[in-house]
C-alpha cells in the first residue's frame, strides 16, 4: 500500500471515529417555534431548540425590523412548576444563546413577551 493511500485510509478511520463519538440532536428532538413580526408584517422572529441535560441552547433569526422579546417557558419535570427566562433579540439578526436550566427543567414553550 502507498502512502498516500495508507494516510487517506487513516484519516478516514479518524473522521469515522470522530462522527461516531459526536452525540447529535435527533431531528425528532429539534423544536421550533415563531413569533410573528410587527413590521413587516409578512415575517417572523423564528426560534429551534433541543434541551441538554442541564442546558439548552436557543438559535434565533429574526427577520423583523424591531426587536422581539421572547419568552422561554421552562417546566420543571417532577413538579410541573413553569419559570420564564427572557430572550431579546435586535430586529435583523441571527444567533445562539446558551441558558443554565438546570438539569430538572426542559423548555416548554416559546411565547411572545417575558411574563407567564
Amino acid at each position: 500500500m502507498n502512502k498516500a493511500i495508507a494516510a487517506l485510509a487513516a484519516s478516514a478511520i479518524g473522521l469515522g471515529l470522530m462522527a461516531a463519538a459526536a452525540p447529535t440532536a435527533s431531528a425528532t428532538d429539534v423544536k421550533h417555534a415563531s413569533i410573528s413580526c410587527t413590521t413587516p408584517k409578512d415575517a417572523n422572529a423564528n426560534y429551534s431548540w433541543a434541551n441538554g441535560i442541564n442546558s439548552v441552547t436557543v438559535y434565533f433569526n429574526n427577520h423583523c425590523s424591531h426587536k422581539v422579546s421572547a419568552g422561554i417557558v421552562v417546566e420543571d419535570v417532577q413538579d410541573g412548576r413553569l419559570d420564564i427566562y427572557c430572550m431579546v433579540t435586535n430586529g435583523g439578526t441571527k444567533g445562539k444563546h446558551k441558558f443554565d436550566i438546570g438539569a430538572q427543567n426542559k423548555v416548554k414553550r416559546i411565547q411572545k413577551g417575558c411574563s407567564l
